[in-house]
Parts: structure tokens; sequence; C-alpha cells
């Protein structure tokens, strides 16, 4: 049978049976490859383990006499060099080689290449990734790949990352302008969905592994060093403790698909561009951000209490995070909160935070951006999930949370987000995440409880935009009084609304619709045909009943009596008016 599969090889241009199939090799590479494998054993192979793998009688007559001595003396310093001196020899290396070679698929065949490596393992001065160099000249990659699955139990967690273990092993390719610019891609603290993924559920913090996943992002496909690539992130971590979280995963069920999931997310950033340059991210100027009478507008804008500065300085640390993707506790100006603090106002923020609060810091960022000149770039972004599909990972996923059910719960209790994470059966990360992404909206409040609050401002701003108040009192001409009849908010409210919004008010007898004035035609108009009252059009105008009637005065138009007046009297008044004041 190896006879065989060696003949149809030599008569093709390339073979494509085993490993090779997903990948075919030219001939030349694949006999190179039976070549280096028949060459470990023919030299290292001890004599009980081919008698356990090969035919009795191929064995025998392998082991019967001694060899032959080589015919040149560069056949004895360099083994495959020349073809064996006995049939019996070749058979041997051509047969275990081909075992390995046929088995489907990469993995398959390194499992068969790591009981070979084993057995010479005393042989060989050492068996490492890159021990396969010396097996000779012109091996397929695809051996590479071979040789790489078939060393994974004894390669390091960095290694099963750097040469891809789990899908198809190689080595690494990348260069360093490759991972130069794949850092740019990636925040220091990764991305909140694939951290609460990756993060199994005790003994690591998820905090503590973000910036370890961030830098080991860098290591597959390339040669970089797990000190390198967290410097290249933003230094938020070193190598030491890096390795230290990585024996952590390793010990983990998962860890397998953990790998892939590394390997296939960094596949996606080499091949694609995406929306953010973390790079340039990272070294932005965060002094101005959310100043101080900026939150306290928000608040007020969204109805949301601004408690005391630390609940600022904890709103300002959490928008710096998703800017920059450095960690929180790195914002300027953090004001010496300490770690459990911290913590502790983070997640009482997270649940009070409402759609409109997290909609005005979505805009206080994206102008933030753009007084940076960034104006190309959203606020935030995360890799596609779909990456993850089919892989068995340690976190839960918060796509499977019941959203109304968290809304619900977090409004409920005084410690929200742990109760939720203890109800739903999730933790708290996840939770916060998925409130992150889809805050809960504000129970409903009692008036009073909503004056309070700020809740009644943020209502009227909701009934009554800018662009809506500016239509009713600027184009239509209602007074504040008549806005506040056809709205239900108070003329307080409206006032202090308009200053909000830059619209100027009224004073005295004047009309913007009239350049200022009260024109003669309109009063006439709406006084005399139409017969409206004083009290009416001063309303509408904005301006006092006395002020309107010492228009009427002005433009020579008689006032009707006090409880009206006949018709006779009204057409009287209507000619009299129509008569031109004296000059």
């Amino acid at each position: 049978m190896a006879q065989d599969r060696v003949t149809e090889i030599i008569d093709g241009p390339t073979a494509a049976f085993g490993p090779y199939r997903t990948v075919p090799q030219p001939t030349p590479a694949v006999l190179a490859d039976i070549r280096a494998l028949g060459i470990r054993v023919l030299s290292d192979v001890p004599a009980a383990v081919l008698r356990e793998q090969m035919p009795a009688d191929i064995a025998e007559a392998h082991l019967a006499t001694d060899p032959i001595v080589p015919r040149t003396e560069q056949a004895a310093d360099r083994p495959g060099f020349m073809a064996p001196p006995r049939a019996a020899d070749a058979a041997v290396a051509v047969t275990m080689a081909l075992g390995i070679l046929e088995q489907p698929g990469i993995h398959r065949a390194g499992e068969a290449l790591r009981g070979l490596l084993e057995a010479v393992r005393e042989e060989l001065t050492q068996i490492s990734a890159t021990s396969i160099d010396d097996w000779g000249q012109g091996i397929s990659p695809v051996l590479q790949s071979v040789h790489l699955a078939a060393l994974d139990p004894s390669l390091r967690p960095s290694e099963h990352i750097r040469y891809r273990t789990t899908e198809t092993p190689r080595r690494p390719a990348r260069t360093t302008r490759d991972i130069e610019q794949r850092a740019r891609k990636i925040p220091t603290m990764f991305w909140p969905y694939w951290t609460v993924r990756l993060t199994p559920p005790e003994g690591i913090h998820s905090r503590t592994l973000a910036p370890a996943l961030a830098a080991l992002l860098l290591i597959p496909d390339s040669r970089t060093s797990l000190d390198q690539s967290a410097r290249l992130v933003g230094d938020a971590i070193d190598g030491i403790e890096i390795s230290r979280l990585l024996q952590e995963l390793d010990d983990l069920p998962q860890w397998p698909d953990i790998v892939t999931a590394l390997d296939r997310l960094a596949d996606r950033l080499d091949a694609d561009d995406i929306p953010i340059d973390y790079g340039r991210r990272r070294l932005l100027d965060y002094t101005g951000l959310l100043p101080h009478d900026r939150w306290l507008e928000i608040c007020r804008r969204t109805g949301t209490p601004p408690g005391t500065s630390r609940r600022e300085r904890i709103a300002r640390s959490q928008l710096f995070q998703r800017l920059s993707g450095l960690p929180a506790e790195s914002v300027p100006d953090l004001g010496g909160l300490d770690s459990a603090e911290f913590r502790a106002t983070s997640l009482r923020l997270t649940a009070l935070q409402t759609p409109e609060l997290a909609h005005a810091l979505q805009q206080e960022a994206l102008e933030f951006l753009a007084a940076q000149h960034i104006h190309e770039e959203p606020a935030t972004w995360q890799p596609p999930t779909a990456l993850l599909a089919g892989l068995s990972l340690p976190g839960p996923d918060p796509a499977h949370i019941d959203l109304p059910r968290l809304h619900q719960l977090v409004r409920e209790r005084r410690h929200p987000v742990q109760h939720a994470a203890q109800v739903l059966g999730t933790n708290v990360e996840a939770i916060r995440h998925v409130l992150d992404e889809h805050p809960a909206p504000a129970p409903p409040l009692t008036k009073n409880a909503a004056r309070a609050t700020g809740r009644i401002r943020q209502q009227a701003r909701q009934a009554i935009p800018a662009e809506r108040f500016t239509q009713l009192y600027l184009d239509e001409h209602r007074s504040l009084q008549q806005i506040a009849t056809l709205t239900g908010f108070s003329r307080r409210l409206l006032t202090d609304l308009a200053k909000e919004y830059g619209i100027p008010l009224r004073e005295g007898p004047q009309d913007y619709r009239h350049r200022g004035t009260i024109e003669r035609e309109w009063l006439f108009e709406q006084y005399v045909v139409h017969r409206r009252t004083l009290p009416d059009l001063a309303r509408e105008t904005g301006m006092s009943t006395a002020n309107m009637a010492r228009w009427a005065h002005t433009h020579n138009i008689p006032l009707r009596p006090r409880g009206g007046a006949s018709h006779n009297v009204a057409l009287r008044a209507r000619d009299r008016a129509q008569s031109p004041p004296p000059s």
C-alpha cells in the first residue's frame, strides 16, 4: 500500500490525500515530507517500536543484520542524503512515514506523529516547534502544521495561541508592522461582550483579564513576546501577569475554544478595517471630557439626580473608558477613589442610567471626538459576536438575559445589579454590559417626586423640543400662557425651557412676526373684522392687554365697550377705523 501511494504521488503534479486534502501540495514537497519522516524512523526509532508498528517480516529484515556501510562519507553525516542501501530499510522508512501522512486531517496526523516523537524523544536533543527545521529541506507547510499539532500537549498556553493549534496550526508569518497595525485596532480594555464570554465564573476578575486578552490578541501568527504585546496595546499589564492568567485559563475545559476565539478575531482584524483607531484614541487629551457644568446640564435635561462629586467622577471615568479603551481608573483627576469604592459607585450608576442619560452621554462623547477633529468614528464599536458561534466558552452569553425582566429587577432593590445577577443566574459583569447597551427606563414617579428629581422638565423637553417650542412661540406667535394651556406644563417651567433653548422671550408691545411692532392692518383685521378681544390678541402676541390697547390707540382703532357692542355700533367703529388718522 505504501508503494502504491508513492507511485501515485510520483505520477501526479500534486498530492491531495490525508492532511493534504484541504491544501494540496506539489509532488516534490510531499516526497520531501516522506523523506523527512523516514530519516527520523531510520535514525532514532528504537527496535522495540519498529517491531510493534511494522509487519514482522519487514521489521526483522531491517533489524536482522548490521546495516551496510554507507557508500559515501557525506551519506554517513547526513541521513537521508542518499537512498537507503537495502529495500527493507526503505520499506520501513516509507511505510511508517505514510502511516502518519495517510491519517485524515492535520490533527489526526498530528496524533500519529506524536507517538513517533514520544518514541524518539530520548534520542533527540530537543523537540520544539522549530526542531522540524533540521529534518531536511523542502518540507511542506502541511507537515509543519502536523508537527505543531503533534506538539500541542507539550506547548505553553501562549504557544497554543501563537501557533493556532486548535484550528490549522502554522508557524508565525506576520511582520512587526502587521502586528503594530493590529494593535491599533484593539482597545487596552478588551471589548466588554467578549470579556464577559471569555472570563471564567471563578478565579479571575474580568477587569483583570480584559487587558490580558487585549495583549493576547497580538500573539496569533506573530513572534511578539507577551511584554511587547502589552506595551503595544497600552501597557496596562505586564508579561508576567499575562503568563499567570494564561496558566489559569489553560486549566479550563474551555481553553481550546478560548484559543479558537482569539485566533478567529485576530484573523478578522487582519483582514478588515474597523471604524475606530484605538492607537489614536489612547493618545488623546481627555482632561476636558465631561466637565462639571456639562454633567449638571445633562442631569438636568435627563431628569437624573446628579448625586455627589463621586458619581460625577465615575460617570466621567466610564465615558473615558468607552472612548479611549483605557482602564476607567486611568481617567485624569479621578479623585483618589479606592478600587472597592470605585466599583460600588460604578455599579450604582449603571443601574441608575436611563435611555435618556445614555443618549446624552453618547452625544457628549461624539462632541468630544469632534472637538479633537475626529468626525468619522463612532463613539464605540465591538467585533461581530458571530465569530464566537459554535464555541463553548466559560462566561455567560449576555444575549440570553431576559431584558424586560432585568429592567424590572434593577428598579426594585437597593443593590439592583447584584440582585438581578443572582435572580437571572448570571454574573454582575454580564448584567452591567446589558444595562450599558440597553438601560432600564426610569420608573414612573409621583408629580412631587418628578418635580424634585427634574423629571417634569425632562418630560417637557420630550413633549416640546426646541423646534416645536420655536414653532409655537416665534412662528405661531403664541404666548407662554397659551403654550402652557396647550401642553399642560407651567408657565414658569416654559420660561426656563425657553432660556435653555436660547429662545428670546418677548417684552412689551412687540411681535417678532411684525418686525417688533403691531401692524395696523393685522390689528384691524383681528380686532374689528374678526371681532377678537384685546385679551385674546394680547395673549397671542405675548403682551399685556393694556399694551395691546395702546397699540389700538396708536393706530386710531376705536375700542369696543366692555360687554361687547351692537352690530350697528361695531360697523360705525369699523368705518371710523378705516379712515386714516389725522396728520
